[in-house]
């Protein structure tokens, strides 16, 4: 789990420590520097980034809630969920007005909520229920425009993950972006390209041709293979430009060592056995 922030010089990373609580870390980009903002002490996980303020967003434990702090892991962290139900960030709008959450309802799966906030970064009042159907709906993204007036996310209605985009704040104009499964969709520069997911781990990119109620993709097109095949979380993010990605990678198992085959092996073990 990792997200850039709007100025591109910071990556805050969701670490994953086996046996152990997980922290999110401020990786500074031209230094590679890293540097923990949570404590070690509550699991936190999905950090998003305030595009106003050094302010990020995440879930923490136990109440497993929406939370901010500052990115300079000063003073404590502000809870902004009041819910009994697991609640992950999904987005920040570019004009810092809206954050983009995913809720979990036991009765209605996965769903899309958004509250308000305030140029300080805090909550301006009570969340709004965004989508709710009998199916996970998550991932969801702002288009990039100030006071965006589409949200892209990913739902499994027809059986299986697909991308789509809808109107904002009501959902009234849902359109199907992908074509044969996605999933974690992202805007480019502009908000007239689409990225996400395909089911064999290819990033695809989608042209789309906007007006105030209406969209219209074309075809998608594969772009690159994506190193790491991950299906808990993003395993990319967008820079604002939408021509430079920040991609999770695996290390080749065993670049470094030469393979060695042995072949007439039953024959050397009869010579170890005289």
């Amino acid at each position: 789990m990792f997200r850039l922030s709007f100025d591109g010089r910071y990556v805050a990373v969701a670490e994953m420590r086996p046996g152990a609580n997980d922290v999110i870390n401020l990786l500074e980009v031209e230094r590679g520097v890293s540097s923990p903002i949570t404590s070690d002490l509550n699991n936190a996980s999905y950090p998003i980034w305030s595009p106003l303020r050094p302010t990020i967003m995440f879930t923490m434990n136990p109440t497993r809630n929406l939370f901010l702090k500052d990115a300079g892991g000063t003073g404590a962290e502000i809870r902004v969920g009041q819910s009994p139900n697991y609640q992950a960030p999904w987005d920040w709008s570019r004009d810092g007005r809206w954050v983009l959450f995913g809720e979990l309802d036991p009765a209605t799966q996965r769903d899309l909520w958004y509250i308000p906030m305030t140029p300080e970064g805090t909550a301006a009042g009570e969340p709004k229920l965004y989508l709710r159907t009998p199916y996970n709906e998550l991932f969801g993204r702002f288009s990039p425009e100030p006071n965006p007036h589409w949200v892209a996310y990913q739902s499994n209605e027809s059986g299986h993950d697909e991308v789509y985009i809808d109107s904002f704040p009501r959902p009234r104009s849902r359109v199907r972006i992908s074509t044969e499964g996605g999933t974690n969709p992202q805007w480019g520069a502009g908000g007239r390209e689409l990225f996400y997911v395909s089911r064999d781990f290819k990033l695809m990119s989608v042209d789309l041709t906007l007006t105030a109620d209406s969209a219209q993709p074309s075809a998608p097109r594969e772009m690159f293979p994506l190193p790491a095949v991950d299906f808990g979380s993003s395993p990319y993010d967008t820079a604002l430009d939408g021509r430079r990605f920040l991609v999770r990678a695996v290390p080749e198992l065993g670049a470094s060592q030469p393979l060695t085959v042995i072949v007439n092996w039953p024959a050397l073990l009869k010579d170890a056995k005289k």
